[in-house]
């Protein structure tokens, strides 16, 4: 932009193309009244503001190439060429983040105003202004209309003249040379087909070029995703791997500086940038993923789009988008231990289907890993169930209890309904979603606990502790099971924070529970779990064990030097006294002595929630407060 002060503008003839409009008045598509030449039009001077004029010149694309002339739209909206019509939505829905307008959805009552005054307006609106209404509706519905409103995109002054991220990505594709394709091949076979956010138009770009045409800050974040598989290629392998974290650093610079004048692109590559691993920033991610959510709904992404008119693309694209935008929220939610930001009942897009993801020439591995991503969306669903009860403050207990049992039924629902080759981990997506499973039962029976000790039960807490211990048993004995193939399988970057979870339930019940045989049983299967991990991180690079191995290795391994040894009898242990004896306090006193502070064993950071917020502790622990 550029103030034109050198020559000031007369009184500007109406619609006058000679002497245009200024940007201001240009966005909001009113009339720009020069009445005092050499002054700021009447809007600009009203509000005190200097006109700014955008220069002329000729078309451009986002690489500086000149753009061909736009042909002028038929009378009767038929478009040109003989194409068949597009709807008037779909451009403005779709345009690149530099173009400098962009729609946004109003809200439903809103919208409602909207589409009877605008229904009024169009039985006397000559033809040919239908261009100049900032007003778009893409359903009619009179008990659910559809409206988007034309917006500036970005803050005057702030126009990306370069596009965002060009810097960021030139200085990723300098590292990656001449291997930035067989990178981009690498994000197709180990993390699309398992998250398919991006669409067929989309993917065919990236893959058959070119792609100077996509946007920047996307290409960059494909590019930061697939580097951490440098080593399943044949290719890369040989020659030395970048630095993940730079290349994701660029990345997420690309990624934040395209939220300056957002686009639907900005949508796909935050999600994208949240599933990408390795993930190491957890207050990053969790700013992100609130960007990224209020942007989605912005866009009307939470909105089912099957009925609206434009074109089936882009309901795909739309559906795609929305369920990556809820898979990361309410998994982010679970992990990272605050609220999730979509609330049940605030979104209705269907579910995507496997035609709707794949092509007819789609390999079995595809097939499989897509149909992981289907059933990753149902247990995404049942995830927004349970989120309430474990961030609900003061519940009622019967309510609460009543809620959990009936969620319990749901999700055995959704395991009934898996493929046969499903629960076992041969098959590529399969040990994650499994994984997923698993940790939604534990958290159910974390649920379950807490609704037992509010109603104060103690024969009933008793048996939901003996549950908990035995749905986090699971999800050890599982990755336990893995091999080398599994673990370079796909994996959610928010497994590593539900390791956690499993971990420190695990010790929970470790330190409650009474019965020597089970706590050694315990102790054995957590030692053994550390040495597993720790083994697929050194030699399978599994960086989801990283961030386990940080928060729980100490906390196993103190309580592991407190166990009972196996030489000792049980009898003895129970028999000794450490008040008479000279000699170091036996471990059944240890765990039974009411005075010890759990804090004392665990590190306080291990737990992912707020316990002392969120979790009632037994009367039998008054010490048990983090």
């Amino acid at each position: 932009m550029s103030t034109n002060a050198s020559a000031p503008i007369q009184n500007r003839p109406y619609r006058s193309h000679r002497v245009p409009a200024c940007t201001r008045c240009r966005s909001r598509k009113i009339r720009c009244h020069i009445d005092i030449p050499g002054q700021p039009c009447l809007s600009c001077r009203e509000r005190r503001l200097k006109c700014q004029y955008v220069e002329v010149t000729t078309p451009t694309d986002e690489n500086g190439d000149p753009k061909p002339p736009k042909r002028r739209r038929l009378s009767n909206g038929d478009g040109t060429g003989g194409s068949p019509p597009r709807p008037r939505s779909a451009p403005v829905l779709h345009k690149h983040s530099s173009h400098p307008s962009a729609s946004i959805m109003l809200a439903p009552h809103v919208a409602e105003d909207v589409d009877v005054f605008q229904r009024h307006i169009s039985q006397y609106r000559p033809s040919g202004n239908e261009g100049s209404d900032p007003y778009q509706t893409l359903s009619h519905d009179a008990r659910n209309p559809i409206v988007y409103l034309t917006v500036p995109r970005y803050r005057i002054g702030l126009r990306p003249e370069i596009g965002a991220g060009k810097k960021q990505l030139e200085i990723i594709e300098q590292i990656l040379g001449p291997f930035k394709q067989e990178v981009i091949e690498l994000y197709f076979n180990h993390v699309h087909y398992h998250f398919p956010v991006l669409d067929d138009e989309t993917c065919s770009t990236l893959r058959k070029g070119p792609t100077d045409i996509m946007p920047k800050n996307l290409l960059c974040v494909v590019y930061a995703i697939g580097s951490p598989h440098w080593r399943k290629s044949d290719t890369l392998k040989i020659h030395a791997r970048p630095d993940a974290h730079y290349v994701w650093n660029k990345a997420i610079s690309a990624v934040l500086e395209d939220f300056l004048s957002p686009g639907m692109a900005t949508v796909s590559a935050a999600v994208l940038d949240q599933v990408g691993r390795p993930s190491v920033s957890i207050v990053g991610n969790m700013t992100l993923c609130g960007r990224t959510v209020s942007l989605a709904q912005t866009f009307g992404l939470h909105r089912d789009p099957s009925k609206w008119n434009i074109t089936h693309n882009e309901k795909l694209t739309r559906i795609r988008i929305w369920w990556g935008v809820l898979i990361t929220d309410y998994w982010a939610s679970i992990a990272y231990g605050a609220p999730p930001h979509i609330a049940k009942g605030f979104y209705d897009v269907p579910r995507p289907t496997l035609e709707s993801l794949l092509s007819p020439k789609a390999t079995m591995t595809q097939k499989y890993a897509s149909t992981c991503f289907l059933h990753l969306c149902a247990l995404t669903e049942l995830l927004g169930d349970i989120l309430p009860l474990v961030y609900h403050i003061g519940p009622d207990p019967e309510e609460l209890s009543q809620a959990v049992q009936r969620l319990k039924v749901v999700l055995n629902g959704l395991e009934s309904q898996l493929p046969e080759w499903l629960p076992l981990p041969d098959r590529t997506g399969t040990s994650n979603l499994w994984f997923c499973f698993l940790s939604m039962r534990l958290l159910l029976s974390r649920v379950a606990l807490r609704a037992a000790i509010l109603v104060g039960d103690r024969n009933l807490e008793s048996t939901r502790l003996a549950e908990l211990r035995a749905s986090s048993s699971a999800v050890l004995d599982l990755i336990l099971f893995l091999g080398e193939s599994q673990f370079q399988d796909f994996w959610f970057p928010y497994a590593t924070h539900l390791l956690v979870h499993a971990v420190t339930v695990s010790l929970r019940c470790t330190v409650e529970t009474q019965d020597m045989e089970i706590r050694s049983a315990s102790i054995s299967r957590l030692e053994r779990f550390i040495s597993h991990i720790q083994f697929a991180y050194d030699n399978y690079d599994w960086d989801i064990a990283s961030y386990c191995l940080e928060r729980c290795r100490d906390s196993v391994a103190k309580i592991s030097s407190w166990a009972v040894p196996e030489s000792q009898p049980v009898a003895d242990a129970e028999t000794s006294d450490p008040s008479v004896s000279g000699d170091a306090p036996n471990n059944s006193a240890v765990f039974d002595d009411s005075s010890l502070l759990l804090s004392d064993i665990l590190d306080p950071n291990v737990f992912d929630f707020s316990w002392a917020a969120l979790w009632d502790t037994p009367s039998a622990m008054t010490n048990f407060s983090l």
